[in-house]
């Protein structure tokens, strides 16, 4: 009983989510940056640009960048890898479909930063060695 009171009171601990397994290639290797876009959001066109800007930065930090849009999962730089968008979106708590989000995943498959606006690359750089960020969507 004292149990349920805690846990009413202070609520349940959020819990990580789980990794996709489209994503399982990545861990311990890479991060993974995963945009969310809708081809009618700004926002998504300007993380691709400040992304673009950073190419070279990002492939000395070994990370891979990927656009879950409509329905489909787009490696931003061509690497070849293949992504369950539909999975990817679920798991890892994404946001709604057709709305802008940005999730980083670290080498070690946990969630590093979370954000529902564009951040640049000095942002991301930066998260790499924080511990995992919770925004809600």
């Amino acid at each position: 009983m004292l149990k349920s009171i805690v846990h009413e009171l202070i609520g349940t601990p959020r819990r990580e989510p789980e990794l996709p397994q489209s994503l399982e290639q990545f861990r311990d290797r890479k991060r993974v940056l995963i945009i969310f876009a809708d081809a009618q959001d700004d926002r998504a066109v300007i993380q691709d640009e400040w992304l673009r800007n950073a190419h070279m930065r990002l492939i000395e930090e070994d990370v891979e960048v990927f656009i879950i849009a409509g329905g489909g999962a787009f490696s931003l730089f061509d690497d070849g890898s293949e992504l369950d968008a539909d999975d990817v979106r679920q798991r890892l708590q994404g946001p709604p479909s057709g709305e802008f989000g940005l999730i980083l995943v670290g080498r070690d498959g946990t969630v590093k930063l979370r954000s529902n606006e564009p951040r640049t690359a000095e942002d991301i750089f930066a998260a790499f060695e924080m511990l995992p960020k919770q925004t809600p969507w």
